[in-house]
């Protein structure tokens, strides 16, 4: 087994013995003190010499995917000591892995990698430098669902995933249906549509808020967007607050 097949069964089994059935919550510190933990840890460790030519272009999404998923869980203790990510100081930003070498914080990968070097929001410069060196990995096929296969340890974040090369397609379009359905929020019979926060943060990925909307209603159910549909057009879109606190089993 591969380093990055090796990444995505650890991920399965710490989803399977300490988060519930929809990976929506987890025990972080059953988690934190569990041969899971260990394995998750092991895996890390091997990443840092690893070789990353040898990831297939097809499986780079899911291997840096699942990367930041992994990083997450490692560092549940942590998470579970603070009470959340926003009580760990620089947990997106500060280097908290080492891949082929290279260090890598969460901003990295998710900004300078998965959205192709984009800026984060609130921010005007992208996250890498050109001569960084670890451009070289950013994921030669961009896909705006990656948004909703990122676990980020929090009451809004989209459940945790391990993803695999061959059946991403399936898991991310799984993941983004999922959540959507969950989160997207249609009242006043239609005429006013309530989008997770991640479409207001990173609305050019969709290409804008109409592109964002249709992205969003694609994804719900006929009754709901027919209802939308007899507005004409004439539909207001407002952002959800997105809630930070842990979701602790």
């Amino acid at each position: 087994m591969g380093d990055e097949q090796e990444l995505q069964a650890a991920l399965e089994a710490a989803r399977a013995a300490h988060f519930d059935t929809g990976g929506a919550v987890c025990d972080y510190a059953a988690l934190a003190a569990s041969r899971e933990h260990e394995r998750l840890s092991g895996c890390f460790a091997a990443l840092e010499s690893c070789d990353l030519k040898r990831v297939r272009i097809a499986a780079q999404t899911a291997f840096w995917l699942n990367v930041f998923n992994g990083v997450v869980l490692r560092d549940a203790g942590e998470l579970a000591r603070a009470g959340g990510v926003r009580e760990v100081e620089g947990f997106f930003v500060r280097p908290r892995i080492k891949v082929g070498g290279l260090a890598y914080s969460l901003d990295d990968i998710e900004h300078g990698l998965l959205r192709g070097n984009a800026p984060k929001f609130g921010h005007f410069r992208a996250p890498l430098r050109r001569d960084d060196p670890r451009l070289a990995n950013t994921p030669i096929a961009y896909d705006e669902r990656m948004h909703f296969g990122m676990y980020c340890a929090c009451r809004s974040s989209p459940p945790l995933r391990a993803f695999s090369a061959g059946m991403l397609d399936e898991q991310l379009e799984s993941a983004t249906v999922g959540y959507l359905q969950r989160s997207v929020r249609v009242e006043q019979e239609g005429a006013l549509v309530i989008l997770p926060r991640q479409f207001y943060w990173y609305r050019t990925d969709f290409g804008g808020e109409q592109e964002a909307l249709a992205f969003a209603l694609a994804r719900l159910d006929d009754e709901t967007v027919e209802m939308v549909d007899r507005r004409r057009g004439k539909v207001k879109v407002r952002y959800a607050d997105f809630d930070w606190r842990l979701n602790v089993r």
